[in-house]
């Protein structure tokens, strides 16, 4: 079992979509857990030299290897809101295949897309810490290519979403979680499933979200599977506040979830088998 906590540092916020709309497609409170797996296999690829076409795949192995995964804000209230952007079209219509250079008009276009903002509430930039367990370090093979995970793959995370969607890590640390079971209180996201229930709000301001669950993702197809409402979870999201307490949650777990405690800093997620 390994465990990391990651702070990242953003530039403005980033922009991760939810699925399924056609043009104006609202942005995520935080980057979702696909998202960071997506971030994490863009190293992995390109340490071990595979195209973009081995993605799928090796989300599919990092989530079948996720034991738990949450983000807290550290200094930064989240702010979702829709801007009109210049988009290149590309579409067929009228039998035209866009963009075309004889049809400038047509091969443009200028939804809203949606963005979420961090907005610093202090005078350091707005950061985030994310926090993942796994099982292991090593998630599997593709081909002869053995795909490891360790301190330098969180540290070339760069971006969450969107390519403008830039990060910058600060902080890795490597651990060996402790393993808490009952009654626990988390200031990190989390999973409301089967062996997870609420006790008590200890700070109140919690949003919720309908996300894809990021656990044992066998065949990833995050259109359908959102869409259809296949593997998604909702997850609490802790929103923090000016002039208020850290948002704190006090949950019971069991069955086959359970706390992982390190420092100060608890998660939920999966209780890995014997």
């Amino acid at each position: 079992m390994i465990g990391f906590l990651i702070n990242l540092e953003f530039v403005w916020g980033f922009q991760s979509k939810i699925v399924g709309y056609s043009k104006t497609s609202p942005s995520f409170t935080y980057p979702p857990p696909t998202t960071i797996l997506g971030a994490i296999a863009e190293h992995v690829a390109k340490e071990n030299m595979l195209g973009e076409g081995s993605a799928k795949e090796i989300i599919s192995k990092l989530s079948s290897n996720l034991l738990a995964i949450g983000v807290r804000p550290i200094n930064c209230l989240s702010v979702k809101f829709s801007d009109i952007n210049r988009l290149i079209a590309t579409k067929i219509t009228g039998g035209v295949l866009y963009p075309s250079p004889t049809s400038l008009s047509g091969s443009f276009d200028a939804p809203a897309t949606g963005k979420t903002i961090l907005a610093s509430l202090d005078k350091n930039p707005p950061t985030l810490r994310l926090y993942l367990v796994f099982k292991n370090s090593d998630v599997g093979k593709i081909g002869n290519k053995e795909l490891i995970i360790d301190e330098y793959a969180m540290w070339s995370i760069h971006r969450l979403g969107s390519k403008e969607s830039i990060v910058s890590v600060v902080d890795v640390e490597k651990f060996k979680p402790q393993k808490l079971t009952g009654e626990v209180t988390t200031q990190f996201s989390f999973p409301l499933t089967n062996g997870v229930s609420v006790v008590d709000l200890l700070q109140q301001k919690w949003s919720q979200e309908i996300l894809i669950s990021p656990f044992n993702l066998s065949s990833y197809d995050p259109l359908t599977q959102y869409l259809l409402g296949q593997r998604t979870v909702k997850f609490y999201l802790p929103i923090l506040e000016p002039s208020a307490r850290r948002p704190a949650c006090k949950l019971k777990v069991s069955g086959n979830m359970c706390g992982y405690k390190y420092g100060e800093e608890v998660l939920i997620g999966i209780c890995q088998a014997a």
